[in-house]
């Protein structure tokens, strides 16, 4: 049996999901949904011994950060917890104890992480890479932290409006008076059926932002002498790989996003004429929530089409082995191009 019976409910019984490694046993019940590789591998694996499994090239090769995770699902001893019917009795008094995990840290977790990371240096990048299964604070102010973090749904209701409105716009101007782009002997009209043409093209053009924004933005290798990049790169992407498990900080929360949306449309209105402008921004948008969903799903999400299924293996390959390849999210296209691609066959990606 892979399942404890622990001290819960009024009926006093509950199903724990546990694991046995080395000889110890792990209480993953909490962990299983946030699961890299899903519930179902965890739970197809109920209460047999992993040890060899978590380090086979076969399955999958476990890195550091998630032997460190486990530990903190330790219950006991097996030989001490197996009961004769193969079951293992409760260690209820485990399941509460206190989170001791991070006590030797380098930072404090009983304090906000801004303050403490720009003082790593040399050290940042590599803590930054070590993954933890905890919510991460990141201010000490209740209301300028509750602006740090977002819940998926938000992503759709703060921007959908926003896309059709830009295209409603577009199409009024586009319907008064077409426009003509470039403005030269080679430029054509644009009227309101090119309107899905310039959405698409706007769609197609955050697929490209989303792996430069990724890889040269998000992954900064800030110097251990630049305090101020240390907390923006934090801040901005480095506390999601140092806790990517946290539901909370998945998708961008509103404030910044808007940052980001002001500038493009900024952008796109500079390039283009008012109507073409806001069709391609609004492709824009739309692209940006697909980014983000699928992000979220990816982590938090079971799928079952075999394409977020390729590509939830792929991200995770990207947390926990491979940081510097794989910055597509949405799509693994622009990774091809560039060389980023992180291959099926793990023997060919060269290690640095």
């Amino acid at each position: 049996m892979g399942f404890v019976e622990g001290d819960s409910g009024r009926n006093g019984l509950r199903k724990r999901l546990c694991l046995i490694r080395d000889g110890k046993v792990y209480d993953v019940t909490e962990f299983a949904e946030r699961h890299p590789g899903g519930r179902e591998l965890l739970v197809k694996h109920a209460g047999k011994d992993v040890t060899s499994i978590m380090s086979s090239a076969d399955s999958h090769v476990h890195s550091k950060a998630a032997y460190s995770i486990l530990e903190k699902y330790y219950v006991g001893p097996e030989e001490a917890l197996r009961e004769e019917n193969g079951n293992y009795k409760s260690a209820s008094e485990n399941y509460s104890r206190p989170l001791d995990y991070y006590k030797n840290d380098i930072v404090d977790w009983d304090k906000p992480m801004l303050g403490q990371v720009e003082l790593l240096g040399d050290k940042y990048f590599d803590w930054t890479h070590q993954q933890v299964d905890r919510p991460i604070r990141l201010f000490k102010s209740d209301l300028v932290e509750m602006m740090t973090k977002s819940p998926w749904w938000l992503v759709p209701v703060t921007w959908v409006p926003v896309v059709l409105y830009s295209l409603w716009s577009s199409y009024t101007h586009l319907s008064e008076k077409s426009e003509v782009w470039p403005r030269n002997a080679l430029g054509r009209e644009f009227g309101p059926v090119s309107i899905p043409l310039l959405f698409a093209a706007g769609v197609l053009f955050w697929t490209l932002l989303e792996y430069v924004i990724h890889r040269w933005l998000f992954h900064l290798h800030p110097p251990a002498n630049w305090p101020f990049l240390i907390r923006l790169h934090f801040s901005l992407h480095g506390q999601h790989h140092k806790s990517p498990m946290d539901p909370m900080r998945l998708v961008f929360p509103p404030l910044p996003a808007s940052i980001f949306a002001v500038l493009f449309y900024l952008a796109c209105h500079a390039s283009l004429p008012h109507g073409m402008a806001n069709s391609v921004f609004a492709g824009i948008v739309v692209g940006y929530m697909a980014y983000d969903l699928t992000h979220y799903y990816i982590h938090h999400g079971q799928p079952m089409f075999p394409y977020f299924q390729r590509l939830k293996r792929y991200h995770t390959l990207h947390h926990y082995e491979h940081q510097q390849l794989g910055f597509g999210i949405s799509s693994k296209m622009w990774d091809y191009p560039f060389g980023t691609l992180i291959p099926e066959d793990q023997s060919q990606v060269k290690t640095k």
